[in-house]
């Protein structure tokens, strides 16, 4: 009987780290924002401004966690995410006005990043080699399952019962708690920490030897990948394709009611989208360890161009429930692909630090599309051109990201990335 491989410890860890830092500070924010604004007597927009300076944090810093992640090691990074996250939390129960509410929030958009894809796809590509795509899907998981689980246990459990400011206090110990365990017991940077080689690499000590050698050097730096024509291809069609994502689902209650349906309708369909994004990250990932991630990345485009189109054009309930399920699978591609784009088109040497600035970019236009949209609409009063030419756009990109070139490695001994 084979022995049971570490690696898959390293997957459970990724899963709750992403359950726990997207739970706790993403859909955190979406249930507590109400009471907060409540007892302050704050406006929407103004406890909304949280949630930009928590989004433009994680933005900004995606380059650096991937800067620190290759010297450092995710492990390291993982520890000072957790701290950063409980801190923000706790320090959230006591916050008396407006500027320390956006200042915590940034913090928790740091933890986001420190907590996030960039070291989580590192750490899995460590230790993978083959089904290094279906483990990172399944380890993206995680990111929608932190609403499933933390949520409703915020919404519903904490703040009725203890109010918000211990709620907060609740979640920051309960993330130094779990995130302590889950370093301390679980997480190792590298196989050869636990003698072993990555899965789908023959346990020999040559084998061994190349890997810790070899693989952590084949690739391209970040300054080399900057002046590739499939960087920039890469980066600004996934930015694209992030502007019609938020673009239609921040503004989704305000697109359905101007076509006359409910805004319960809306939170059924917000519903679908989650349940396809989990679905669409496996399906993702499983596909990647298949074909070229530039066709799975192509196939996510498509089917988000064709959601915005079933979205401007619905008619009845059914047409929203296939928007639903398309741009669902279509979200559901962003982590596992750019995590196998940057694999693959770049190889490991600086691996988190290039798919950190693709994030950057992505989340950029992630955090600019709600706006775009709802500018387009003050200015023509609907909201089907906005979504018909962002649809035009993410089809657009589909070409563009099918003919980007692999480059060749070369190996080096220099710079190699600290375990």
């Amino acid at each position: 009987m084979r022995k049971f491989f570490y690696g898959y410890w390293i997957v459970v860890a990724g899963f709750v780290t992403l359950t726990v830092s997207n739970g706790l500070a993403w859909y955190g924010f979406s249930v507590m924002n109400a009471p907060v604004a409540d007892w302050f007597h704050w406006s929407r927009s103004e406890v909304a401004l949280g949630f930009t300076f928590l989004a433009v944090a994680m933005a900004v810093i995606s380059p650096f966690v991937g800067r620190l992640t290759d010297n450092r090691g995710p492990r390291q990074v993982l520890i000072i995410g957790t701290v950063v996250l409980s801190l923000s939390l706790l320090l959230l129960s006591r916050i008396s006005a407006l500027w320390s509410y956006c200042l915590l929030h940034a913090g928790l958009g740091m933890a986001s990043a420190l907590l996030g894809p960039v070291p989580i796809s590192v750490i899995i590509s460590n230790w993978f080699r083959r089904l290094r795509g279906t483990m990172q899907g399944i380890t993206f998981i995680g990111i929608g399952f932190g609403g499933v689980v933390f949520g409703p246990f915020i919404g519903n459990y904490l703040i009725p019962n203890l109010g918000w400011r211990n709620a907060y206090v609740v979640t920051g110990l309960l993330s130094a708690v779990i995130m302590t365990l889950v370093i301390l017991f679980l997480v190792r940077n590298h196989p050869q920490d636990k003698g072993l080689s990555p899965y789908g690499v023959e346990a020999t000590e040559a084998a061994k030897e190349q890997v810790s050698e070899a693989s952590k050097t084949s690739g391209l730096s970040l300054k080399e990948a900057l002046g590739m024509s499939a960087f920039w291809l890469i980066a600004l069609t996934f930015a694209v394709y992030g502007i019609g994502l938020t673009g239609s689902i921040q503004n989704l209650v305000s697109i359905v009611t101007s076509q006359e349906f409910t805004a319960g309708q809306a939170a059924f369909v917000i519903g679908i989208i989650g349940l396809f994004s989990a679905a669409g990250k496996f399906a993702f990932g499983y596909l990647s360890d298949r074909i070229d991630p530039k066709y799975n990345t192509a196939i996510a485009y498509a089917l988000t161009a064709l959601s915005l189109i079933a979205l401007a054009l619905a008619r009845s309930i059914h047409h929203l429930w296939l928007y639903g399920i398309l741009v669902g699978l279509g979200m559901g591609g962003w982590a596992p692909n750019t995590a196998a784009l940057t694999a693959n088109y770049f190889g490991l040497k600086q691996y988190g630090l290039i798919l950190g600035t693709i994030h950057l970019i992505f989340m950029a236009a992630e955090a600019a599309g709600p706006a775009l949209v709802a500018l387009a609409f003050e200015r023509s009063a609907t909201y089907n051109s906005i979504l018909i030419i962002l649809s035009i756009l993410c089809a657009v990109a589909i070409p563009l990201i099918i003919i980007i070139k692999k480059p060749r490695f070369t190996f080096t001994v220099e710079n190699t990335p600290q375990s």
